[in-house]
């Protein structure tokens, strides 16, 4: 179709500043001179990708020992908790907005409509008898 052509253009020639943005020096300072050896506290085998991708299965942990001695009837008979599913549950029920009936809605709508027929003629008959000029 169409052919690609490209142009090298010599870059002592179009720039008149040598150390634009893309162009600039790189710093020839090692590594080694601006950064420690070692990071303090950081152990050598331990690193942030082994702790992150690996974490300990549930089983092997060490859970700390309740204090009290633990009565699962009384924990199932609490009121559930806010961010539990049987709580949220329970939260929406709440929340839920009593249901309109339709007649309702429609009977509502039709007065809304008839109060903004009245109000329109009002203003209608409020345009014919004022001799004064209407602002908005």
């Amino acid at each position: 179709m169409g052919s690609t052509t490209v142009n090298l253009v010599d870059s002592s020639t179009t720039s008149t500043n040598s150390h634009g943005y893309f162009n600039a020096p790189v710093d020839n300072t090692s590594s080694s001179e601006t950064t420690p050896l070692s990071t303090p506290g950081l152990k050598a085998d331990e690193s942030e990708h082994t702790a992150a991708s690996k974490p300990i299965p549930a089983l092997l942990r060490d859970f700390p020992k309740p204090q009290d001695e633990v009565d699962v009837q009384t924990m199932l008979d609490r009121h559930p908790g806010r961010w539990t599913v049987r709580g949220q549950m329970e939260a929406n029920q709440r929340r839920a907005k009593p249901a309109h009936n339709e007649e309702e809605l429609k009977a509502q709508r039709h007065q809304d409509f008839e109060k903004a027929k009245q109000d329109l003629r009002a203003f209608q008959g409020h345009l014919r008898t004022s001799s004064e000029q209407w602002r908005p």
